[in-house]
């Protein structure tokens, strides 16, 4: 599958009377689904941690707990819906003598855990990062049930403490990489990578940092990250310092979520700097305080989970042991709807580069207001027209849909686009756009499983 979406422009030669318009993920009306209320969780919870839903598994979610004077925990909670979740206690870690959910005790700081399904071990599919005793460094676990951890080399894997959430993803080509800090460089994301999950070799590289279009009470806390299609999609951890802090730290402030993008892993792109993708919650709410992303979103069938942890509590310093009210929130996209071309009530207009499509099997996710349409019209590489492809040629698409199918007179006539260069003019009117797809397959693969429309 050829998919075009509109993180940027890189696929458009020409645009008009469109405008950018960031999607953004809803918040289930139920927030929070799951409250740090266990007596071993002293009213504390960081999505210093991981949602997953691995295949003919429950969804699992790793978090984060801290114990006085300083002591980190990972805790282990489990669904069958993503909605209502449930403690399963274990003898890992007792509490006043009774069992707990705890599954990991070695102070583990920005553990980020992922199922990699590619792993001919059992034992190896689930794999774990994390800053943890006695070094502090980032070291790496593996595991047959995500409960029990055992290290993957004596040591640590990369001589740097984290210090924030960690990212952690497999990319398509078999590399492993992390988004951590580096120490001594505050906070700003690194990205390392490995080939094998044991050898991380190189130093890591900087990929994130705030730049002019930031005000000074910008930093970048931490980066969730996960493949998709040939990008990397992140949440960026935005923090907004207090102006009236004059620390060096910086400890008093907000944290909430911005999306990012990258083709190569290491030339990250804000998809709406300064707009957060899910923003903490208004004065009053229980995610008013800190917002912090899960260290990646949940793919299903038809929608794109983002869990994260929400507080009432500002960020400030000791703000991790004070008492507070910490949960789990879920917030939900459909695919695809990351960034929007919005088209007015003028019409709108916009044409690819050439590209290779690999069927006659064009479809569009969009949705249109009152009076909306969308047409596609095929042509040469040169800018002729297709015969039988024109945009007077498509039947008008409206209403809302992540998978309206194109439809052609010449299609229907047998002529064929697949397989050679073409270009795609696409013309709206009140509609937001939000990717052009196409299949070999009448069987579609998976959203997030796809190849760029133009290298």
């Amino acid at each position: 599958m050829v998919k075009l979406l509109f993180f940027d422009c890189r696929e458009i030669e020409t645009m008009a009377g469109f405008t950018r318009k960031l999607g953004q993920p809803v918040k289930h009306p139920k927030n929070p689904l799951f409250v740090a209320d266990a007596p071993w969780e002293n009213g504390n919870m960081q999505l210093y941690g991981s949602v997953l839903k691995a295949p003919g598994k429950p969804f699992q979610m790793w978090y984060s707990v801290i114990h006085k004077p300083w002591h980190m925990y990972l805790a282990y909670a489990e669904s069958d819906d993503g909605f209502a979740w449930r403690r399963p206690l274990f003898d890992i870690f007792q509490f006043q003598g009774e069992k707990t959910n705890i599954v990991f005790t070695d102070n583990p700081h920005g553990p980020a855990v992922i199922y990699d399904e590619s792993e001919p071990r059992e034992d190896w599919r689930y794999k774990m990062v994390a800053g943890a005793a006695p070094s502090g460094r980032i070291c790496a676990y593996h595991s047959a049930d995500g409960i029990h951890w055992l290290p993957v080399k004596e040591g640590p894997i990369l001589p740097t403490e984290p210090d924030c959430p960690m990212g952690f993803l497999r990319a398509p080509d078999g590399r492993d990489a992390i988004y951590h800090r580096f120490s001594g460089f505050g906070r700003r994301i690194f990205r390392s990578e490995s080939p094998n999950f044991i050898d991380w070799p190189g130093e890591p590289r900087l990929v994130v940092e705030p730049d002019a279009g930031d005000p000074p009470q910008v930093q970048c806390y931490g980066m969730g990250a996960t493949a998709y299609g040939p990008y990397e999609i992140g949440t960026l951890w935005l923090y907004h310092t207090d102006p009236k802090d004059t620390g060096a730290g910086k400890m008093r402030g907000y944290q909430e979520a911005e999306l990012t993008y990258a083709r190569s892993g290491y030339a990250w792109h804000r998809a709406a700097q300064g707009t957060p993708f899910i923003p903490h919650g208004k004065p009053g709410d229980w995610d008013q305080g800190n917002l912090q992303c899960a260290s990646s979103p949940v793919f299903l069938d038809d929608e794109i989970r983002y869990y994260y942890m929400g507080t009432n509590m500002f960020h400030q310093t000791h703000w991790e042991l004070e008492p507070q009210r910490a949960g789990l929130g879920l917030a939900v996209l459909k695919p695809d709807r990351f960034v929007a071309l919005r088209a007015g009530e003028g019409a709108a207009e916009l044409l690819t580069y050439a590209l290779t499509l690999p069927s006659n099997r064009v479809l569009v996710n969009a949705a249109t207001g009152p009076n909306g349409w969308i047409r596609l019209g095929i042509l040469e590489a040169n800018g002729k027209p297709v015969p039988g492809f024109s945009e007077a040629d498509c039947a008008p698409m409206a209403g809302d849909s992540t998978a309206h199918a194109v439809q052609w007179k010449g299609a229907g006539a047998g002529a064929k686009i697949g397989g050679r260069q073409v270009r795609i003019r696409l013309r709206a009117q009140n509609a937001d756009v939000f990717s052009i797809y196409s299949s070999e397959s009448s069987v579609l693969p998976p959203y997030y499983r796809f190849s760029s429309a133009r290298p």
